[in-house]
Formats: C-alpha cells, structure tokens, sequence
C-alpha cells in the first residue's frame, strides 16, 4: 500500500531549520538597508527619562556609568551614542567610569570618538577630555566604589590624574568638569548604562544621593522596573524600542508643535513642559536602523510559529480519522 501524498502541511513541519535561519538572516540583514521611519508613542519610561535628560541645568555635571561591553552592542551602544548626542548638544559637562567589565571603559572611548568625529564632519563642536568630559575607567569593586562616592566622592576619585591641555598631569578635581564638585549631590545625575547587576547596588548605595536614570538591555529591563516603579529613577530606556523612543524625542521633540502644527509626542506627567526637537546633529540613527529588522524578525518567528500550530494541528486531525 503506497504512502499517502504528502500535503503542504506536512512538508511545512518538515522544513529544516537552516532554511529559516537563512530567511531570518536574509530579511533582517536586507531590512538593513531600507531606512523606513515608524512613528511609535513612546514608554512612558522613555518620556520620563528624556524630559529630566532635557530639563537638568546645564551648568551641572551629569555622571555616567556605562556597563556595557561588544557582547550587547545592539542595544547598549545605542543608548550611549544618544546620551552623548544630547549631552553635547546641550553643552552638559559628564564623567564617564565603568564597573562592571574591564572591557567597558574601552567601548565607551570608542563611542565617543564615534560621535566626536560624527560632530566634526558636521561642522559642530567636540568635546575634550579635561575640559568638557573626563574619563576615570574601570573601577573593579563596584559596590565600595559606589559606597565611597555615596558618603566622600573626592575620597573616592582622590589620586586620579589626567593630562590637561598642555599635556601636564593634574589631578580631575582640578579640572573645569570637577572643579566644583564636592560631593555626589552636586551633581545633576547619574545615568547607568547597563547590562549588568551593578544597576541593583547604585540603587542601594546611592539612592536619595543623586537622581538616577537607567538605559538598560531589553533583558535587564523587567528586573529593573520594580525601581521605577518605587519612585526611586527619574526615568528609565528599555531595549531597543526604548533607544529608539528616545530618538524619536530629540527628532520631534516633546509637547512641541511640528510645522504641520501636530504633537507627535504627548507628556502629560508635568504641566508646562515644552521640549523642541535637537537643533543640530543626528538624531535618529543606530536605534531607526535596528529597529525595522527587529520588527521583521518578530514577524517572521511570529509566522512560523503560527503556520507550524496550524500545520501540527491539521497533523493530528489526520491522524485522529
């Protein structure tokens, strides 16, 4: 007795799993190249996050943590290339130093040369370290250090040198980022840049010092919500829909009117808070380029998880009669 015919169901259960690997490589990777704009409402974690970035005083230091390596790049770097961008465009003076991996600091120097050499080609100022920014590197016991600069900051950065301008080496409280800074609280806040636990443990230790803002991995962002929703951050970004909700602030800004005389993005936490689209620069970038091939694939998975319930289903039904 010969089998019978095979049915498109039953070669849909059938497929080998490399062909769906190659699909997904090939229309996320081609998904690359297609630059399509899709208007979002932004988390309101976002929003939170953006209108404190956008309302600090700019005569303020702002601190940042950033935890991240290569291994989350997709994600974390950017976070960090729009904070930059924001920070600079508001002339906000920052000290960047890691915690979690000695690989950090190195990752953050490159993204910074990224976005200082991206403010060349336009014609915009860059940022110099000593004047405008200063880098401490890799701190290896993240909770004494956040303890020390929870109860003494000087005390915690004392012996950390970098050259001035004039190639001299002085210490960092000597310099225009430092110079008036006494304790944590002087600071306007502390922005982490994440992937790791070290978000638990500035909680901890610096909660109530310093406002605290989180841009997390979408992995990390549900472990870090019971925070935000303690009160105890100003704001967090989330994955990548939350780089990209924050690009699509600085492109259409907040409350603000277009010239179609629309508000693309609503806040209605704060009365009175009006916030213009960045003047100058790149707004959207790595998170608009991601952010298409992330929907293809999540359809794609959605599909193929659909068409194989439905080809599995109609399987045993077959086999029922």
């Amino acid at each position: 007795m010969s089998k019978p015919e095979a049915t498109i169901w039953d070669k849909m259960q059938a497929i080998d799993r490399r062909i769906l690997y190659g699909i997904l490589i090939l229309l996320t990777a081609s998904s690359l190249f297609v630059h399509v704009e899709i208007p979002v409402n932004p988390d309101a974690s976002s929003l939170d996050l953006y209108v404190s970035l956008m309302s600090i005083p700019e005569n303020k230091v702002v601190l940042l943590e950033s935890d991240w390596t290569n291994s989350t790049r997709g994600e974390s770097a950017g976070h960090q290339e729009a904070l930059l961008r924001i920070l600079m465009d508001r002339n906000i003076k920052f000290v960047v130093y890691s915690l979690a991996d000695p690989q950090s600091p190195q990752v953050a120097r490159d993204t910074m040369l990224r976005i200082n050499d991206e403010r060349k080609n336009q014609g915009l100022p860059q940022y110099s370290l000593w004047n405008d920014y200063m880098d401490l590197g890799y701190f290896p016991n993240a909770e004494g250090q956040l303890n020390s600069m929870a109860n003494d900051l000087r005390g915690a950065w004392s012996g950390h040198k970098e050259r001035d301008p004039e190639g001299v080496e002085r210490d960092v409280f000597e310099s225009p980022v430092l110079k008036n800074v006494k304790s944590v609280g002087d600071c306007s806040l502390l922005v982490i840049n994440s992937a790791s636990s070290t978000i638990d443990t500035a909680v901890e230790r610096l909660y109530g010092k310093i406002p605290l803002g989180f841009m997390v991995t979408g992995v990390m962002g549900p472990s870090a919500l019971p925070y935000l929703q303690a009160g105890q951050l100003v704001g967090m970004a989330i994955g990548l829909k939350g780089v990209y909700d924050v690009e699509y602030m600085m492109k259409y800004g907040v409350n603000y009117k277009g010239k179609d005389g629309k508000i693309k993005v609503h806040y209605d936490k704060k009365a009175g808070v009006e916030i213009p689209p960045i003047a100058e620069g790149t707004t959207f970038d790595r998170g608009a380029r991601y952010f298409l091939p992330l929907h293809v694939a999540l359809t794609l998975m959605i599909v193929a998880i659909a068409l194989g319930n439905i080809a599995m289903f109609i399987g045993r039904k077959k086999e029922a009669k």
